[in-house]
């Protein structure tokens, strides 16, 4: 814990223990004994706190203390008080304690303290000076015990040796003394009447002795000033005869003292208390000491007083009081000594002695009542020397302390009071202020000054110095030399003149024809007005003068004082109002002006008037005043000669045009205005003199209107030159009406323009004096104010309105374009402010050029050099102020042209040129851009009417450009763009005649985001830009949604992250809250992003913006899917970055996959449209079309964030994808069997893929993997994997192989979500392409072959689509249809039969419709229809016998050995399903045919003429065969016609023809292969079994088989 720590836990126990102790003060007090009884002061360090507590206990609750406690607290006390090992901080505390439990317990204190006394040894020093707190404390209480301690302690005294206990005997001896002189002086108040001064007087006599002779005869060196302050109260107690004795020996040894150390406070103060007993008894011997007493105490008032030191101070005003108390008795030799003192030449003699003066007569007055005439003729000597300030400081309190008794008369007290004035005049060195620290008893010259007023103040207010004051200070007034005390002297004199008015009802008017010290009335006013001007020098001498004029106003003109009295307190609180640095100068002395010219005109004297300009004339040549009060006289000397009329100016002209300084800028624009107020009575006058003036040799001398470059430049000629045209300008503006415009013309404006056309002769601006530009642009400013001014009552045309604002340009231009070192750029805008109010045609682009001139003067100077700029003397210029000026000037000029097109185009048009400097990568420039555009606005709102303005049409733009400066890192530019949006949202509200307080809240919520944007903490700072676009979105039209996006796309990328994020923020709200309606700008707003999101630097911002787009897709997903779709997906990033931002948010996600499905679906439902194109290929739509919503699912699938949407979706991706993964490739089946290979290789041969249908090929394929991976089919992908399907399925040939494990993987791992895909393939599954009915035959039919097709109830809808699909021209498809539907033999036997009739139909339809001539396609009905016929009941085959045994008998002798064999198998198969036993060993066949043989070369020679024999040519639709059979077929088909119109017949196979036939076809096959032969033998076998009437044992061997 650290010390204070310490210390502050020390006081709140403190405190705790008080507040305890007020309410039980016994416990506490108790405990806190306990505590230190048991404790030393080693190992109690914080016994000083405790015993403090207890003091502050016993202070509050002494009369709750018991006797018993009070005794145990005392001994405590007594204990710690004298222990020895006790530090003095302890000591004090327990003294303090004992002092407080006085009060009440002080028999048994001052017992326990007398103890050593009275056994003779010497006491503690705490002991001592605990009686010593007592007594001064506790006065009443102790001083009955003080006699008999005093008897006690003599003895003790005398046997004192140690120094520090001498020194606490004698101090406490002293205040013993004192507290008995002051119990005897309030003797009503003690206890025992009886003690008086003589009870005391045994003691205090040995007392006396002891202490004079003893300590301060033997050793006068040590210990004197506890002595010699102990003597001065012992003194007092002595008895009379024994004071009479030792009076003088006691002064003298008080005054040797001195000699010792000079000045001490103890020494005087004792002294002064034995002088009074002195006086007060008349000692005789007292006369004798005086010159003694005069050089000691004169000594000591003379020494140097350090103020800061307290007793020297003390010991000074000591020493006054002993002249005092001498003075009273002993006056006549008081006086002379410090007469005669004053005659002494030492300068701190007489300023001691003039201080002892001042106090005499403050606080002796009726004693030196005789004295008076003596001590004013010794003080006026001393007034014309040359003094120090310190013996002027202490003549001026003399001459206030003489004033205030009466001293000074009119013959006497006017030389008093102009010593005051001078002094107040006199010069002050404010560079050297250390003297006063160096030499406290020093006096300054500003302190010197200030005593003196002080002084003259207090003289003023003595009534008894009005005799002398008055009329006397008037003639001060207008004395130059006393002009830094005017200030004094008008309040003075106003004083003095309220205090006479008020005592008399007569007006003032001072004699002044009688008295020619007096100045006259003309003079006086011409004096106080020209103070007045600057107001605040001299320490407010204008205000003390407006004052002074108002209770002067009758002694000046009569006429004046009802407008006096009403003007001049106004002038005065506007004084009051501002001070020196906010006072506008200019608009002040207007101010004065105007008054001026009202008194003027309220006199109505021409003669008095005429006078008022002679006076005023000899102060242009009489008074040194400054530049700025002179060119105020010019003005004041020109508003005079405007109101005389009929005098000759001539004189007055050419005095002030000669007297002017040229150099001072300020007496060059008072002279000009003072010339053209001149103008407006005597204008061909005052132009008369302008152009003698111009033609006078003074100015000849000097350089001509176009001297050039190589001539000796004159600067006092260039200076002379701007003087005339500054005359020139004002003539122009105060000229009268009927003559400004023609003389404009003829005679102003030629002599101005000349210099502006010098250019032309080779002069370069840089070249010119500064004074004469800035001239020529004033003039220019005053002539377009008189232009403007008279085009208000007549409008005119203007023609050299462009020259002139040319030139205002070029001088712009001419300009340092980063430093800022005149005020050229300020006047030049200021006067382009007025030019362009004048209206005359101009172009657009000459205002945009003017904008952009002056805003690259201004926006670019450098604040850093603006700050530090110095000028060639190295004082720091103005140059922030000066800036300042210029902004403002800029703005105004802005608003002027704003105000010449008050429309969104005006304001467009200087918003363009603001726009890149609001932008602007330095903060200084942007914040200069906000300002001025903020300016702008409000200006734009407070000239707004909704019926003169057009349209804001700008509206969007103006705000995409400040909503990303809200952001700004400069705090000021955030807050004023903030401030500009409020602004143009209040004028679009007021546009649409909204009212107001509806919307107030919005607003209200953009003033608090003001406040909010200096919290930069993030979330606080993202709130804030939310607010603001909230309230943006919700006021913006919807015309102007556009274009705000538009423009904050250009924001994006913006240098500052804050600035890009907040407009990326802004339109995210868009985008959320108006974007449904931005339906017909979205193919627009995408590709205008396109180019400005590719530049963002920021990863946030640009996650943001595709957000944003997320947001648009969510109102309208449609339109942008569509749009996306039209671009190049692989190969743009930016494409890539939409599509997966989209997949981020889940209901966005699942409308666009959504879109994207609905898009795909309706390419796939449009399939056959597209095959009846004769351009294209029937099998192949355009690439591009499928491949962007492909590539685009892929790029959604493949985001994280999608997994929900993906699982939602996943059934309708999963179809749509399966579909698509095979698109473009042209499969076909081979039509025989390729030799050597196995059934399982078989393959299809393909076309080879084009780059796009690859494309989609490989993206399906991963897509599919990344899909599956996603909804949490992991096991089906590395099912995939191991098994090698994704490879296949990217393998063209082998494609179908992998759909077939795809199919079996997602029964085995994915089976729950096969329904909704089989729904979705099976609706699209007649309309897609051939190769796509590649794929999903495939899958459809290795999903037969699993028995959870049935238990998810598919498999209906499965046969039925694989059963529709074999209509189809493809081979390829034709024999994956029926491979599936033989699949489902295995997969729903026990459902076969449901299915049988179709599936039998449409395989003996194949085998009958021509297409027998693919082995393939053949070979795997035959397989189908196998497998049925092993599962069929004879009654469901039998109505199908003799179609099947029709289609596969041309089998029985095809080439290839595997169809034979599967047509035998089919054979014999279909014998052991027809379990009917025949009668008459004849099989009964219910069918409409004649009797078949077996061998398919019977039918070779039947011929149809309507039917051809060349199938290469056939068709491969084996719908085709229903209308137009082959020759095979229509046989069949006649014939069964032929015998259906018979009616139905049993037709008789004989069995034995059929088995011998059998038999010797067996015979000839068995030179082929084993397959063919097994599959002749099962048929034979199962025909002997229909024979026969029993089965033959299926599990025999083949060989038996065979034999059989």
């Amino acid at each position: 814990m650290t010390e204070e720590e310490d210390e502050s836990c020390q006081q709140k126990i403190s405190n705790t223990l008080h507040t305890l102790g007020c309410h039980h003060p016994e416990i506490v007090l108790s405990a806190c004994h306990d505590y230190l009884s048991y404790k030393s002061t080693q190992t109690a360090p914080q016994g000083a706190v405790v015993l403090e507590t207890m003091t502050r206990i016993i202070k509050d609750t002494l009369d709750q203390i018991s006797q018993a406690v009070a005794q145990q607290l005392i001994s405590l006390a007594v204990l710690w008080m004298t222990t020895s090992e006790a530090k003095s901080e302890i000591q004090e505390v327990a003294s303090n304690l004992l002092a407080a439990m006085s009060f009440r317990f002080i028999n048994e204190i001052v017992q326990l303290m007398m103890e050593n006394f009275r056994q003779g040894h010497l006491p503690h020093v705490y002991k001592v000076k605990t009686l010593t707190k007592m007594s001064t404390e506790n006065v009443y209480g102790m001083v009955p015990f003080l006699k008999a301690i005093l008897t006690t302690m003599i003895p003790v005294l005398i046997k004192v040796r140690e120094d520090e206990l001498k020194s606490v005997f004698a101090s406490a001896i002293g205040s013993f003394s004192k507290s008995i002189l002051i119990y005897l002086g309030n003797s009503e108040k003690g206890a025992d009447p009886t003690i008086t001064k003589e009870s005391f007087s045994p003691e205090i006599s040995i007392v006396y002795s002891l202490l004079f002779k003893v300590l301060l005869e033997k050793e006068p060196s040590k210990f004197y000033i506890p002595t010699v302050e102990a003597l001065g109260y012992v003194s007092n107690l002595l008895p009379k005869d024994k004071l009479e004795e030792e009076l003088p020996k006691l002064i003298l040894g008080i005054l040797t003292l001195y000699e010792k150390q000079v000045g001490h406070f103890s020494i005087t103060e004792s002294l002064c208390r034995v002088l009074e007993l002195a006086t007060e008894m008349r000692h005789v011997g007292l006369k004798t000491l005086m010159d003694n007493l005069f050089n000691s105490l004169h000594r000591q008032i003379c020494q140097s007083v350090d103020l800061n030191n307290q007793l020297v101070t003390k010991s000074h005003t000591a020493a006054l009081c002993c002249f005092t108390v001498l003075a009273s008795t002993y006056t006549d030799s008081v006086v002379n000594f410090l007469l005669g003192k004053l005659e002494n030449f030492d300068q701190q003699t007489r300023a001691g002695t003039l201080n002892v003066l001042r106090h005499l007569i403050s606080s002796l007055s009726s004693q030196l009542e005789g004295q008076k005439t003596r001590i004013v003729d010794a003080i006026k000597p001393i007034l014309p020397d040359k003094s120090s300030n310190m013996e002027k400081k202490q003549v001026a309190q003399v001459i206030c302390a003489m004033a205030q008794q009466g001293y000074l008369q009119p013959e006497g007290g006017e030389v008093m009071v102009e010593f005051l004035v001078r002094q107040c005049t006199a010069p002050t060195d404010s560079r050297n202020p250390a003297t006063a620290s160096h030499h406290t008893d020093q006096v300054t010259d500003e302190a010197l000054v200030a005593i003196c007023e002080t002084v003259m103040f207090m003289i003023t207010d003595t009534v008894k110095m009005e005799a002398v004051l008055w009329p006397f200070l008037l003639g001060y007034v207008t004395k130059t030399q006393y002009t830094k005390a005017l200030t004094t002297i008008c309040n003075c004199i106003a004083h003095i003149a309220r205090r006479k008015l008020q005592a008399s009802s007569e007006r003032l008017l001072p004699a002044y024809e009688e008295d020619a010290n007096l100045p006259k009335a003309q003079a006086l006013l011409a004096r106080l007005l020209l103070v007045s001007c600057c107001p605040y020098q001299g320490g407010g001498r204008g205000a003390a003068a407006l004052r002074l004029m108002q209770v002067l106003s009758f002694s000046i003109h009569p006429a004046i004082v009802p407008e006096w009295e009403e003007q001049l307190p106004s002038l005065a609180d506007y004084l009051l109002e501002n001070s020196e640095a906010s006072l506008p100068q200019q608009e002040w002395e207007e101010k004065l002006l105007l008054f001026f010219s009202r008194t003027l005109n309220t006199i109505d004297d021409e003669e008095w008037t005429s006078k008022l300009s002679d006076e005023m004339c000899k102060q242009i040549d009489t008074n040194p005043c400054c530049p700025q009060e002179k060119a105020f006289l010019y003005k004041s000397l020109g508003t005079v000669l405007h109101q005389v009329s009929s005098k000759d100016i001539k004189e007055e002209l050419r005095q002030m045009l000669q007297s002017v300084q040229h150099s001072q800028s300020a007496e060059r624009e008072g002279v000009a205005i003072a010339i053209g107020l001149c103008a407006m009575t005597h204008f061909d006058d005052t132009l008369g003199g302008l152009e003698e003036f111009a033609q006078s040799n003074r100015l000849k001398n000097m350089n001509t209107f176009f001297d050039t470059p190589q001539d000796k430049p004159n600067v006092n000629g260039d200076k002379a030159k701007s003087t005339l045209v500054l005359c020139y300008g004002n003539m122009a503006l105060y000229a009268p009406q009927e003559l400004a415009l023609s003389r404009i013309e003829t005679h102003i404006l030629p002599a101005v323009i000349n210099h502006f056309n010098a250019c032309r002769q080779g002069i370069k601006f840089e070249s010119r004096d500064l004074t004469l530009k800035l001239s020529l642009i004033k003039a220019v400013t005053l002539i377009a104010r008189a232009l403007l001014s008279r085009h208000q009552i007549i409008p005119f045309n203007f023609s050299r309105k462009g020259e002139l604002l040319r030139h205002m340009q070029q001088l712009i231009e001419a300009e340092p374009p980063d430093l800022l070192h005149t005020p050229v750029r300020q006047l030049a805008m200021k006067a382009c402010t007025y030019l362009v109010q004048l209206h005359t045609e101009s172009s657009q682009a000459d205002t945009s050029q003017l904008i952009q001139t002056c805003l690259m003067s201004t926006f670019g100077l450098v604040p850093s050099k603006l700050e530090k700029d110095e000028d060639m003397d190295g004082n720091t210029k103005q140059t922030p102020a000066l800036f300042g000026q210029t902004m403002t000037t800029l703005q105004e000029l802005l608003k002027q042209v704003l105000l010449q097109d008050l429309t969104s185009e005006g304001l467009q048009v200087i918003f363009t040129q603001l726009e890149e400097w609001i932008v602007s990568r330095k903060d200084y420039e942007r914040e200069r851009a906000l300002g001025t555009t903020l300016e702008l606005l409000k200006y734009y709102l407070e000239a707004f009417y909704v019926n003169s303005v057009a349209s804001l049409k700008n509206l969007g733009s103006l705000i995409g450009q400040l909503m990303p400066r809200c952001a700004d890192p400069s705090l000021p530019v955030g807050q004023m763009a903030v401030d500009s949006l409020y602004i143009i949202l209040t004028i679009q509200l007021l546009y649409e005649s909204t009212n107001l307080d509806q919307h107030n809240e919005d607003l209200e919520l953009l003033k608090a985001a003001k406040e909010q944007l200096v919290n930069r903490n993030s979330s606080i700072f993202f709130q804030t830009c939310c607010q603001i676009t909230g309230v943006i979105s919700k006021c913006l039209p919807h015309d102007q949604l556009g274009n705000l996006l538009f423009t904050l796309f250009k924001g994006l990328d913006d240098q500052y992250l804050s600035c890009s994020s907040a407009a990326a923020i802004l339109m995210k709200t868009i985008m959320k809250r108006r974007g449904s309606e931005l339906w017909d700008q979205v193919s627009e707003i995408l590709d205008v992003l396109r180019v400005p999101l590719q530049r963002v630097p920021y990863e946030a911002v640009k996650l943001s913006v595709l957000r944003s787009i997320a947001i648009l897709a969510l109102h309208n997903p449609a339109t942008v899917v569509s749009c996306l779709l039209t671009y190049p997906v692989i190969s743009d990033k930016y494409i890539s970055d939409i599509w997966r931002s989209l997949a981020e948010e889940r209901q966005c996600a699942l409308l666009t996959m959504t879109e994207l499905l609905e898009t795909l679906n309706r390419q796939l439902c449009s399939g056959e449209k597209k095959a009846c194109s004769k351009s294209e290929s029937p099998t192949q739509p355009s690439a591009l079309e499928s491949l962007a919503p492909v590539c685009a699912l892929y790029e959604m699938i493949t985001t994280p964030e999608s997994e929900e949407t993906v699982i939602k979706l996943f059934p309708q991706l999963f179809s749509t994808l399966l579909i698509h993964h095979c698109s473009f490739v042209n499969v076909r089946l081979p039509k025989i069997f390729v030799p050597h290979h196995d059934l399982k290789q078989r393959e299809f041969s393909a076309e080879p893929q084009t780059p796009s249908s690859r494309d989609v090929c490989v993206n399906c394929v991963d897509m599919l993997i990344k899909l599956l991976d996603q909804s949490n089919h992991q096991q089906v992908v590395h099912f995939m994997v191991e098994a090698g399907g994704w490879d296949q399925m990217m393998d063209l040939c082998k494609s179908h192989r992998g759909v077939i494990l795809l199919a079996k993987a997602m029964v085995q791992y994915a089976a729950p979500s096969l329904p909704v895909i089989v729904a979705q393939l099976s609706f699209f599954i007649l309309t897609v392409q051939d190769c796509q009915k590649v794929t999903m035959a495939a899958f459809f039919g290795e999903l037969l072959k699993s028995p959870l097709a049935s238990q998810l109830q598919i498999t209906d809808i499965l046969m039925n689509r694989l059963l529709r699909c074999l209509l189809h021209t493809s081979s390829v498809v034709q024999f994956l249809c029926v491979r599936g539907l033989g699949n489902v033999t295995s997969g729903a036997p026990y459902g076969i039969e449901k299915y049988s009739r179709p599936v039998l139909c449409a395989m003996t339809a194949l085998m009958i419709s021509g297409e027998n001539d693919n082995e393939v396609l053949m070979f795997e009905v035959l397989l189908c229809l196998s497998k049925y016929l092993e599962h069929l009941r004879a009654n469901t085959i039998r109505p199908f016998i003799l179609r099947i045994f029709t289609g596969i008998q041309p089998f029985f002798d095809a080439k290839c050995d595997k169809v034979r064999a599967e047509a035998f198998c089919v054979l014999g198969k279909l014998a052991r399903g027809t379990s009917i036993r025949p009668r008459g060993n004849i099989c009964s066949l219910s069918t409409g045919t004649s009797y078949i043989n077996v061998r398919a070369r019977d039918y070779k020679d039947v011929s149809i003429t309507h039917a051809t024999t060349d199938t290469t040519h056939r068709p491969s639709n084996p719908l085709y065969y229903l209308h137009h059979p082959g020759p095979k077929t229509s046989a069949l088909l006649q014939e069964g016609r032929r015998q259906s119109s018979e009616g139905p017949q049993t037709v008789a196979l004989p069995t034995q023809h059929l088995t011998s036939n059998l038999s010797t076809l067996s015979l000839q096959e068995s030179k082929s292969v084993h397959s063919v032969r097994l599959a002749l033998t099962s048929s034979i076998i199962g025909i002997c079994e229909e024979i026969l009437g029993f089965p033959t044992n299926g599990n025999e061997s083949e060989a038996n088989k065979q034999q059989t």
